[in-house]
Parts: C-alpha cells; structure tokens; sequence
C-alpha cells in the first residue's frame, strides 16, 4: 500500500479531493464504483435487509432515450435475486422532485424489458435517493414510496420501490451514522470500516489520488463538452426562430449534427440546453471555489 508523498502532491486536485464528501456525488461514484461490499453496506443499511447480498455493482450508468430525455444513474446495483437498484445523491432539492423518481423508475423499467417478455417477469426495483435536505418535510430518516390502491387501502404490488432518505437526519441509529459519515471530509471521521476504507483509498493512497483525479478531468472535460453543445443548440434555436429553416445549414453554422439541431429547435431541446449550460456554470463556479 502507497500512499501520496508530499512532494508528489498536486495542491490545487489534492485541496478539492480533501474538501470532498460522499454527498458530493462526483466523489460518492468513484466510492462505490465497482465495489460490490460498500454498495452492499449502503443498501442493506438504507433497506434495512441484512440478507441483501449484491451481484453486481456500477457507476455512471447512461439509460438512453431516443424520443425525451435519458438518465444517468449514480449507482446500478444487482443483488443475487435479480433485484435491481437505483442510488442517487441529490445536493438540491429541485434535483428529487418526485417526478425525477418517476422519470428514473420508468427509464429503469423501459432498460429492462424486452420484446416479448412476460411482464410478471420485469424484475422488482428500487430507485433510491440520498437527499442533502429533509426534502419530503417529515422528519424521518427513510420515506418508503409503495403505490397504492386509494379505495382499500392495499399495496399495488407492482414491485416498483421509491425510496428518499433524509440527508439531515442525525439519529442514534444506522442510518443516522450513516447519513453524518456521508458528511464527513476526513475519512478518519467516518464511522462505517468499510465505507470508512474506500474513502480512504481515494483521499490518500497513491493509485485512489490517481484514479480520483482522472475521473474529475473527465468530468471537467465532458461538462465544457456538453457546454460546447448547449451553446451550439442555443444559436440553432434562434436561428430557427429567424427564419432559418434549412437544417443543413444551421448545421454547418452552429457544427452540431443533424440530430442535435433537430433536438434544439423541440421545446425539450430547448430546455435541455438550458439546463446543461446551467450545470455546467454551476460545476464551474464550484471547481473555481475548491482551486481546481
């Protein structure tokens, strides 16, 4: 085991991967990416199922779609019943409205069927998300959304879960340690072992630096990227609105692709474009404020 050397450090990365907490969702991926026994810790704590074992354990899974907007998820986990997960970490409060629930429960949904299956056969799901605030005003630590059947009372039973849990919550049991541990900059302060080591190896083995720091120019990169993009779509948009109907030419104008100004000149497009360039202002702004 290796762990940076002073020298070898680069202040300004090495400053904002200090300043990073599990909340942070750039730092909470890399966490869990891959790791089947942290993903495992989480889900049985959230779920309360120490029964739960996973199979599989992904990050920054992209669920596309041709016809609206596609999703990326945080977290994708499969347990060893075929049971699949969805875990995501939202800062602000407009990021876990519950029609985002909806939105990732259907996209989830739409990824895993096929032509001519049985729909008994569509796997039961959870789409889970740790929110930085008491976003549904409660007070409790986990909300369970189960749909129901409003004349009698019963569940529905379509094995669709939605599941919040209360950032803020700092209750004596382990889901309050766990919320305070996804808070805390200094893995030293982090009460899970296992979760505690994963954090760890990020914020002060050499080949977790490594990888941490890799993965925030990729992030910086795609964001200018997709910024480039946004910007590109905002022009195609106004020269449609000036009379320039010839797709070809908005095309070779703004040098986005036939299917990208087709997206722009939609009023999903146009909003879309607006919330990338608002993301990535945002990302800007708060990469600026950790010196990176």
């Amino acid at each position: 085991m290796r762990f940076v050397q002073l020298d070898e450090k680069n202040e300004e990365r090495m400053n904002a991967i200090r300043k990073f907490t599990l909340m942070d969702d750039t730092f909470m991926t890399q966490v869990f990416s891959g790791d089947k026994e942290s993903t495992q810790e989480l889900l049985r704590i959230i779920l309360k199922r120490k029964d739960l074992t996973v199979a599989r354990s992904a990050t920054q899974l992209t669920i596309g779609n041709l016809f609206g907007r596609s999703v990326r998820l945080d977290i994708y986990a499969t347990d060893d019943a075929g049971k699949q997960y969805d875990i995501e970490v939202q800062q602000e409060d407009k990021g876990a409205a519950p029609e985002r629930a909806r939105l990732n429960s259907a996209m989830f949904d739409s990824r895993l069927t096929t032509s001519g299956e049985k729909y008994s056969d569509l796997p039961e799901t959870y789409i889970i998300f740790i929110t930085a605030n008491d976003v549904l005003g409660d007070g409790l630590p986990v909300y369970n959304i189960e749909r129901t059947i409003r004349e009698t009372g019963k569940l529905f039973h379509d094995r669709a879960h939605i599941v919040y849990v209360n950032g803020a919550y700092r209750g004596t049991d382990e889901v309050g340690a766990l919320m305070q541990d996804f808070r805390c900059d200094d893995y030293r302060d982090i009460r899970n072992p296992k979760i505690r080591a994963r954090v760890k190896y990020f914020k002060e083995e050499t080949e977790g630096v490594a990888a941490m720091c890799k993965t925030m120019q990729v992030i910086v990169d795609r964001e200018r990227e997709d910024a480039e993009v946004a910007k590109g779509k905002r022009i195609a948009l106004n020269l449609w609105k000036n009379g320039e109907h010839d797709l070809d030419k908005i095309a070779q104008t703004t040098e986005l692709s036939l299917e990208q100004v087709r997206e722009a000149i939609t009023e999903a497009g146009q909003e879309i474009a607006d919330k990338i360039y608002e993301r990535h202002t945002f990302l800007t702004n708060w990469l600026t404020s950790m010196g990176v």
